[in-house]
């Protein structure tokens, strides 16, 4: 017969028995509840980036409880350094342990495990030699349990052809001071399948993403202008360059909307569709009649200025030759064209600027040779014929050295000018070429302010000259009813940054300029809209820059709008940098320049 102790001990067991199948099932349903939650198989298709990281909390936070551990945290391979590093969201960790915790695979429990793809457990952070390369303990860890995380892929027949380790799952700190034994692994291993799914569908979605962001990037970052149409002709990317073409506002979202909602330019329009059929009909050259020139398109900002693109298109299908759409490339040739034109206007215009003053030194010279006595003219005739002759000879030889300082600075830049370096009273510069102006108009007045009256700076005397020639002949060009021509010189002393330098302005009441005109100004050939009645070579100014490059120094015009004048002001040192030598430095060698 069972004594009553024996009874005693037998329905203490069974209490216990009971007590540790409730908690098994407690552990069973856990467990489940984790794997449904868990992320799909890395076949399927990835969701949003949130849910992933929605689904990797609970998993961590299900997985410490399940183990019973006061942390546990994902580590992962970085891409760029190759080291083990532990990714949010994790339990039990701050952020900052998260930024601290990392560690190059071949080192600690993480890259042991990582490594070899087995578990492991450590029972003393302080003492054992995985943990102690780790430096666990800065992390207030006791003891863990590590799986790595695995990828299987299987062929048709499930079978595991290859494995993938991804990272490695770690729990840390046993709880109510208990230590991990291998059920805890086999558990681990089992929500590892889990973790590790999510975590590649993680980073796949990440690469995704990123691999977007870097095409989206690129083409928002090229010059020429982008449009890809579906083939339902709406639109599937339009980058910032074509949105600006087309004006498009910058609240207005193009994606998915008809490409005739957005593009109002008919000529454009007419030109896109032309491009669609030809590629949905291809032709033989010779069917077209020979090589077809690119197509381009003339475009027209809010301030009237002309933009030029030459528009090529080409078909889009996806890796089995199916059609997704068709691109369109807007490449600008503005500028191309308009040298194009400008370099035959300037042939014109140099022939007429050379012609100009060939024609009076022509007359004179034959008016003086039919006089062969001497006879029909005084002597004070003939001075004045000779003056006469002798300006245009003078300035024929600017134009002349003009146009060889334009090739030289096309061959070299600045650099290529020779500059004969003085010292030079700037203000009885100034005066100089402000008498040869006034002598050349009666409907302006030349005012000369400097301040202080003497200001001697380091220059090339006929560069600084051929400077100030340009910008108040300029002046006195474009201010054709006349009025008050300023300029203004003024002395700035050294800062932190900046050698002491000479601050120069030639202030007209003229035509003024444009806000296109203002950033233009200074290109070679290039003249304003409302200068080209009045000629020129468009070179004055290219030349004036490059001279105040040689210089050091820079130039740059003010205007307040069209018919409110300009204001044209340049700033070079008062002396130029030298070596231990006391030689000017060579341009190229200033790291300034």
């Amino acid at each position: 017969m069972v004594t009553t102790d024996e009874f005693e001990v037998l329905r203490q067991q069974i209490q216990r028995l009971k007590k540790e199948l409730a908690e098994v099932k407690q552990r069973n349903a856990e467990l489940e509840r984790v794997r449904s939650s868990a992320a799909p198989e890395v076949g399927e298709l990835p969701v949003a980036i949130s849910e992933f990281e929605e689904t990797l909390r609970r998993l961590v936070q299900r997985t410490a409880m399940i183990v019973q551990a006061e942390k546990c945290v994902i580590m992962v391979r970085d891409r760029e350094t190759g080291d083990l590093v532990a990714r949010p969201p994790a339990f039990g960790m701050t952020d900052e342990e998260l930024r601290e915790f990392r560690i190059s695979p071949d080192r600690g429990i993480s890259g042991a495990v990582f490594q070899s793809t087995a578990a492991g457990i450590f029972h003393d952070a302080a003492t054992d030699e995985r943990a102690v390369a780790e430096n666990l303990v800065r992390f207030r860890i006791r003891n863990g349990v590590s799986v790595p995380l695995l990828i299987e892929k299987r062929d048709e027949e499930n079978r595991i052809v290859d494995r993938i380790t991804v990272g490695v799952l770690h729990c840390f700190n046993k709880r109510y001071g208990g230590e991990f034994i291998e059920e805890d692994v086999r558990l681990l291993e089992r929500l590892s399948r889990n973790a590790a799914a999510v975590i590649a569908n993680a980073q796949m979605f990440q690469e995704v993403v990123e691999e977007k962001q870097k095409l989206v990037h690129t083409l928002e970052s090229l010059t020429a202008g982008l449009i890809f149409l579906n083939q339902r002709g709406r639109i599937g990317q339009m980058n910032t360059q074509a949105r600006a073409m087309f004006a498009v506002p910058e609240d207005f979202n193009p994606i998915g909307r008809p490409i005739e909602e957005v593009v109002r330019h008919e000529e454009c329009l007419k030109l896109l569709h032309r491009k669609l059929e030809e590629l949905c009909h291809p032709q033989k050259e010779e069917e077209v009649g020979g090589i077809r020139q690119p197509d381009e398109i003339t475009v027209h900002d809010k301030d009237d200025v002309e933009y030029i693109y030459q528009v090529h298109a080409t078909s889009v299908t996806d890796d089995n030759g199916n059609p997704l759409g068709t691109v369109f490339l807007f490449t600008d040739i503005t500028d191309l064209r308009h040298v194009e034109r400008m370099k035959t206007e300037f042939v014109s215009i140099v022939s007429h600027e050379l012609r100009t003053p060939l024609t009076p030194m022509k007359g004179f010279v034959r008016t003086l040779l039919d006089d062969e006595n001497e006879e029909w003219y005084t002597r004070e005739d003939r001075r004045e014929f000779y003056k006469i002759i002798e300006e245009n000879v003078d300035r024929l030889g600017r134009l002349i050295d003009d146009l060889l300082n334009v090739s030289r600075i096309e061959r070299m830049g600045a650099a290529g000018l020779d500059m004969k370096w003085e010292e030079v009273d700037l203000r009885k510069a100034v005066e100089d070429v402000a008498t040869v102006q006034r002598a050349r108009t009666n409907k302006h007045t030349i005012v000369v302010d400097f301040d202080p009256e003497t200001i001697v700076v380091e220059t090339d005397p006929d560069k600084i000259q051929n400077i100030l020639h340009n910008i108040i002949s300029n002046a006195i060009k474009y201010s054709p009813d006349g009025g008050e021509i300023r300029i203004i010189g003024r002395l700035e002393p050294a800062t932190e940054t900046e050698p002491e330098s000479v601050l120069v302005g030639v202030k007209d009441q003229g035509i003024g300029m444009t806000e296109h005109d203002l950033k233009a100004v200074g290109n070679k050939f290039y003249r304003t809209a409302q200068s080209k009645s009045i000629g020129g070579t468009g070179i004055g100014l290219f030349l004036v820059i490059n001279l105040l490059k040689a210089h050091r120094g820079r130039l740059w015009p003010e205007s307040e709008g069209l018919g409110k004048g300009s204001t044209f002001w340049f700033r070079f040192p008062v002396r130029q940098p030298r070596d231990e030598n006391g030689n000017i430095l060579p341009l190229t060698m200033d790291l300034k320049e």
